[in-house]
């Protein structure tokens, strides 16, 4: 039993963190999944009724750097692609490491209780329950919607980004979108098109980059051979006048004035806004100052009447499974005190995999992360004398580089992340 190592969650980060045991002789290892199969969100809503899939989504980072390292996607497939293939891609890669037999499906665990030191106490919704050494929590944070509280009741059809499928039922509607995540302008784009009215409100600007840039190759690869590396002062300017090279100023497209520096929030990756804004297709609004029946006022003075209000208004952390008193020994109103995001200061027999924001791909610093836990579990790797000052450190940097919100706790810079993660597994 105190050797035994649970994973919770079977999608990208689960199944690469499973991968990685395996390789290192760690066999007495179990992950488990509420699903019926592998992949996470990405099994889309059919598959997983949590999944916040919908039917237009493909992945805003390119297919050459959103591949494992020993599993590149195939030559055929599209740079960014879509979400069906997604799933592909994992179920694939789940396949050719033969990872199914270490998986167990239509298994939710109801609660995780930390009994001692490398003794842990996992409950499942069937009620049968299991004694683990360690657990990896790997079950993602796109799930739990963050609803707003609105100022006043909304007659029409009120939903959240999450629960969102396609827009062919809103032909001759008007639509109103709160938010401005990357869901929130998929949805904008979508709407448009069969909306009679489409609207974004939104509390401030952003830089919104396209998918492709110089020579038709994509945003994120240009940017990371030429970019990403350099300092701050370089690289933030730099950015900035790429962006103006391909599309102007973004509030000169309707949008308000980014009240932040580039960077400074998550990147917002779509190529359709901009055209459908300056088609007229899509209007822009300011933050809402209540509503009464189907009628929104806006803090401009402005109001309309609306059919549909979609709230892309991202999503909240959510450890359903761990109790309260546990969650608030690393989930403070601040940040999120693991080291690394992955390791927590007390607890060396608790690990986290995928709790990240990058400005990139997810999965592939989910695999360095699940190689590093690796090498703790097997010894190779230890913790710094002085984890809980650095860790505090962590949270100060974060707190520094971003737009102060909750999403942005786990806000990461997927190059120095990714650096600072292979020195790690070289020390």
């Amino acid at each position: 039993m105190r050797d035994r190592v649970l994973i919770i969650g079977a999608g990208p980060s689960g199944l690469t963190t499973l991968k990685a045991l395996l390789e290192v002789g760690i066999t007495d290892v179990k992950a488990v999944d509420r699903n019926a199969d592998v992949g996470g969100l990405w099994l889309g809503k059919a598959r997983n009724p949590l999944s916040p899939v919908y039917d237009s989504l493909n992945i805003i980072t390119s297919k050459s750097l959103s591949s494992f390292s020993d599993f590149p996607m195939p030559k055929s497939w599209p740079p960014y692609i879509p979400h069906y293939q997604v799933w592909e891609y994992h179920k694939r890669y789940a396949e050719h490491f033969n990872l199914y037999p270490y998986i167990q499906f239509r298994t939710e665990v109801r609660s995780v209780r930390r009994r001692g030191e490398r003794d842990y106490e996992v409950e499942y919704a069937d009620g049968r329950t299991e004694r683990f050494g360690y657990v990896i929590v790997a079950n993602g944070h796109h799930f739990e919607p963050n609803i707003i509280d609105l100022p006043g009741t909304f007659e029409g059809e009120l939903l959240h980004a999450r629960d969102y499928v396609n827009p062919l039922e809103w032909k001759g509607k008007r639509v109103l979108i709160i938010g401005a995540g990357n869901s929130g302008c998929d949805i904008a784009a979508d709407a448009c098109k069969y909306a009679a009215v489409t609207h974004m409100s939104l509390r401030r600007g952003y830089y919104i980059i396209p998918k492709f840039s110089f020579f038709g190759l994509p945003s994120d690869y240009v940017y990371q051979k030429t970019l990403a590396w350099l300092p701050d002062f370089l690289k933030k300017p730099l950015a900035r006048w790429s962006l103006q090279f391909f599309l102007g100023k973004s509030w000169s497209n309707g949008m308000p004035k980014p009240d932040h520096d580039i960077f400074e929030t998550h990147p917002l990756v779509n190529t359709e806004l901009y055209y459908f804004i300056k088609h007229n297709r899509i209007g822009i609004k300011p933050a809402i100052q209540d509503i009464e029946g189907k009628r929104i006022r806006f803090v401009d003075g402005s109001s309309a009447e609306y059919d549909v209000v979609v709230m892309a208004t991202g999503y909240v952390l959510s450890f359903p499974f761990l109790d309260r008193q546990m969650v608030a020994t690393f989930y403070k109103e601040d940040g999120i005190y693991l080291y690394r995001l992955i390791f927590h200061p007390q607890y060396e027999d608790l690990f986290f995999v995928g709790l990240i924001q990058p400005d990139g791909n997810l999965w592939i610093l989910s695999e360095l992360q699940a190689k590093l836990i690796a090498r703790k579990l097997t010894g190779a790797y230890s913790l710094p004398s002085d984890v809980e000052e650095q860790v505090r450190r962590e949270v100060e940097e974060r707190r520094r580089k971003y737009v102060h919100s909750r999403r942005h706790l786990i806000e990461v810079d997927l190059y120095r992340y990714r650096k600072a993660l292979l020195k790690m597994l070289r020390s």
